[in-house]
């Protein structure tokens, strides 16, 4: 534990002993004002897409002004202005947060993670964009009050809430790449005013530019709401998500120059066959599927006036199944002195059927306390959390075991060799594995049955001083990690498993993580605010050979958020521009180590005892100019590379970290037409920009001997200065809503997304996609109850 560690901890321990006897000895004021649940956000008035509150910023509402550090709010009115249908890798219009995709992984402030948070719940992706109200992104390791979190931060999918008010809405929505959309949605009251509920059905088909490729997303969410009159207030949800896609899209394979040179010592990779990517690799055989089931329950309660106490669980099933998504394009090599290996792709040669079904849940249970000291010179709010997570997933994967298409696949001539002409497409029709998984599955791949149980706690303690010119926040958060895991393939610490006797693997680790940070209003519109933070974070995927091996350490973090807050124009203007630097400790590496010492035989050793550094600022404006016009932009800068990455490799220190893009961001504007003709009218335009990107691993392409001792690149194809471009995207919506009598209204939309249709890959390498014209039209019935 460092020192920093320790004096927060002491410094917690006190704030708990202090608002302990506070409670005792302190009464809220009779004319206090009855506040609502602080774990529900407020309404925005309108301020274009901007949201004051957030609820993932301390677990509690709070102000999004008063936090000293950074948290973004993205609203559902935005996702549905830019037609923003999945919530995917072309969502970057977040500063510093790239790459989002469908089974949980994202990248923000120059960090990797796999798991993102769904009301507060651990959660590997899979959700529908038609049931999610908003999207919180709290940022750096702030997000370890949540437990385990990337040192970049967390991204929160927040739900729809039943909502009292009658309403139906119908909505259709179709257009390029054979899209086409039904989405249902109902809210009210169910037999008493303090019964309501929300209730969504949808159904998404999807196309695309390259053959055979189809999307389909299965989306239902229900839930109920009910408020008691001794003022607690029970909700309970339950959510279906499935996604199949037929024959997904492929990544372009990287291009290697052999300079027609007999000797590999001047080969060089020279970038991506962007054209191959336009043709469908996996073929008609193949399919990639999500799905997760959960169900939701939340209890609050205020107990007196300085007490509210909440409860909440889930539990959820997962699965993901995929069938020959093994099988892209292979790299490709030009100017080689073997001709039958110039201007080709190679396919993978056996086809793999995955599986990985996961299950799990948890419970949290959160008492906050709001109360005044001094006089009420010193207003205090107090958080106590106690949690617990399970994560269980069992994946058997097996290769395809039917012997005649296997063996017409790796048969010369087969087509799995795709020879290219000069720009990359194929020169012959592609040919593709033709049989399905239902064709026989042979021997296993991959079988591991893995548990991660997580039960921690936490104290955050919030002061404010000085007629609350100053805001402090000091808090700490314990969590035991145990992994309880079984390896059935894989040899383990020497060990070879069976289908009968597999490896078990059994592993604890505890985990102190403290924060803190100060606020001061310099003015009343200018806010100044640091913050110190650490966390930890463990991939829910962690091999049972990783956690056994006798290295093994969790992922740490800590780091520094600076910055300023404002507001101008009767706060119409609000701003953020804030500083950070984020060290990342335990990164898995490979250390080159003498065994036995001055023998001089080296071997590999993978440790985790490499580090990751990144320093960055960010940027975020929203402006009401009038109530008819708003505008906001968003920008993150990240420059992140490593320190460390093993003795094995010292070339790569100072090397750049892949898939983390330098810079990206957004900027929008909306105008919304308030009276006479142009009433029920509005036009948004928003750009999207995201920086050249580095796409390889920091040591792609090295070949590393030890040469006197000491590692040494011998040769390189450069493989690790790849990027990919930068792109700007233009999206466009246009609306109109009128009213029909006084129960119904219609609105119509018409979007279109990469406007100047731009040819780029993205992070990813796959094809992004080109210009998309989308209409949609809603059919809104509201009270008809009361007609």
């Amino acid at each position: 534990m460092t020192v920093i560690t320790r004096r927060l901890a002491g410094f917690s321990a006190c704030g708990l002993a202090l608002c302990v006897a506070a409670f005792a000895q302190t009464t809220a004021p009779k004319d206090e004002i009855v506040e609502l649940s602080p774990f529900e956000v407020k309404p925005d008035d309108n301020r274009g897409y901007a949201a004051s509150e957030t609820l993932t910023g301390t677990r509690v509402a709070t102000q999004i002004k008063d936090l000293p550090y950074s948290v973004n709010v993205v609203t559902s009115e935005f996702f549905e202005d830019f037609a923003m249908w999945q919530i995917d890798d072309s969502f970057a219009q977040v500063g510093g947060l790239t790459g989002i995709d469908v089974g949980g992984g994202f990248n923000l402030r120059g960090f990797v993670s796999s798991s993102q948070l769904r009301d507060g719940f651990y959660r590997q992706g899979r959700y529908g964009q038609t049931n999610i109200d908003r999207v919180e992104v709290i940022k750096g390791p702030n997000a370890g009050i949540y437990g385990r979190s990337s040192p970049g931060g967390m991204v929160n999918m927040i739900s729809k809430l039943p909502q009292k008010k009658d309403q139906q809405k119908l909505t259709v929505r179709g257009g390029s790449f054979d899209t086409l959309q039904g989405t249902l949605e109902s809210t009210g009251t169910i037999g008493s005013p303090n019964t309501y509920y929300i209730a969504i059905v949808s159904q998404l088909n999807r196309g695309g530019a390259v053959d055979w490729f189809h999307m389909r997303e299965n989306q239902a969410y229900f839930a109920v709401k009910h408020d008691f009159k001794n003022g607690g207030h029970l909700l309970l949800s339950a959510e279906h998500f499935k996604q199949f896609r037929h024959s997904q899209l492929a990544a372009a394979p990287m291009i290697t120059d052999q300079k027609n040179t007999s000797s590999n010592l001047d080969d060089e990779a020279i970038g991506y066959a962007k054209n191959l990517a336009r043709y469908q690799a996996f073929g008609p055989n193949s399919e990639n599927s999500r799905s997760n089931d959960t169900l939701r329950m939340s209890y609050d309660k205020q107990l007196g006036s300085i007490f509210t106490f909440r409860a909440g669980a889930q539990i959820f099933s997962a699965k993901l199944a995929n069938f020959n998504a093994n099988t892209g394009f292979g790299a490709v090599t030009i100017n080689s002195t073997n001709p039958a290996s110039n201007f080709t792709s190679t396919r993978g040669a056996t086809p793999n059927r995955g599986i990985i079904n996961e299950d799990g849940g948890g419970v949290q249970l959160d008492l906050v306390a709001r109360y005044k000291l001094g006089g009420d010179a010193v207003s205090n709010k107090t958080l106590l959390t106690v949690d617990f997570n399970d994560y269980y997933r069992f994946d058997p994967t097996r290769s395809s075991s039917a012997a005649a298409a296997l063996a017409a696949w790796g048969a010369t001539g087969s087509g799995r060799v795709v020879a290219l002409d000069s720009t990359f497409n194929p020169t012959a029709p592609l040919t593709y594995f033709a049989a399905s998984f239902e064709d026989g599955l042979g021997a296993a791949t991959r079988y591991t049955r893995r548990r991660i149980t997580v039960s921690g706690g936490q104290f955050r303690q919030e002061s404010r001083w000085l007629g609350e010119r100053l805001l402090t926040y000091v808090g700490t958060r314990f969590d035991k990690v145990h992994f309880n895991q079984r390896e059935y393939i894989t040899t383990v610490n020497g060990v070879t498993p069976t289908m009968d006797a597999p490896v078990s693997v059994k592993r604890d680790i505890n985990q102190v993580k403290p924060n803190a940070g100060v606020l001061f209003k310099v003015r009343e519109n200018l806010r100044a605010y640091v913050n110190y933070s650490e966390a930890y974070f463990i991939n829910q995927g962690e091999n049972p050979v990783d956690v056994a091996s006798p290295t093994y350490k969790s992922e740490t973090a800590e780091g520094w958020d600076y910055g300023l807050k404002g507001s101008l124009f009767n706060d119409r203007l609000n701003f953020t521009l804030g500083f950070f630097n984020i060290q990342r400790f335990n990164v898995r590496v490979t250390d080159s180590e003498e065994t036995p010492v001055g023998s001089g035989n080296f071997v590999n050793v993978v440790r985790s005892d490499g580090n990751q550094e990144v320093n960055g600022w960010e940027v975020e404006v929203n402006y009401a100019l009038n109530r008819a016009w708003s505008t906001g932009l968003s920008y993150g800068n990240i420059d992140a590379f490593y320190n460390d990455f093993g003795s094995r490799n010292p070339q790569a220190i100072g090397r750049k970290v892949q898939n983390i893009s330098p810079e990206n961001g957004g900027l929008w504007v909306k105008f919304s037409g308030q009276e006479g003709r142009l009433k029920g009218f509005s036009a948004n335009l928003g750009v999207t920009y995201i920086a050249e990107t580095p796409s390889e691993s920091p040591i792609a392409g090295d070949t590393v001997a030890i040469v006197a001792g000491v590692p040494t690149v011998t040769r390189s194809t450069g493989q690790w200065k790849l990027t990919v471009p930068a792109v700007t995207l233009w999206n466009l919506g246009l609306s109109y809503k009128w009213k029909q009598g006084s129960h119904a209204s219609h609105s119509v939309r018409v979007n279109v997304n990469n406007a100047f249709d731009r040819d780029y890959l993205k992070v990813n390498k796959n094809l992004g996609d080109p210009r998309g014209v989308y209409l949609s039209y809603t059919l809104t019935f509201s009270n008809l109850r009361k007609s």
